[in-house]
């Protein structure tokens, strides 16, 4: 399943790899792109596996502001 987060608060390219090292943590994401220009986090995720809800409060937890678009 697609996904595609919008994640505000990003300024840099060590923001980019911030966001992409949280979500890559998570079990079940694959595929995964951090866009600092889109400010947007896609992923491919296993619903099975992995919560969506649960990466955006860790990337929330770290000082960004993330939700989940469309």
């Amino acid at each position: 399943m697609k996904k595609t987060l919008e994640v505000r608060g990003m300024t840099c390219e060590h923001c980019v790899k911030k966001v992409h090292k949280i979500v890559s943590r998570f079990e079940g994401v694959s595929d995964l792109s951090v866009d600092l220009h889109k400010m947007e986090a896609s992923f491919e995720c296993d619903p099975q596996r992995t919560d969506v809800a649960r990466i955006v409060k860790a990337i929330n937890e770290f000082g960004y502001t993330a939700r989940e678009k469309g």
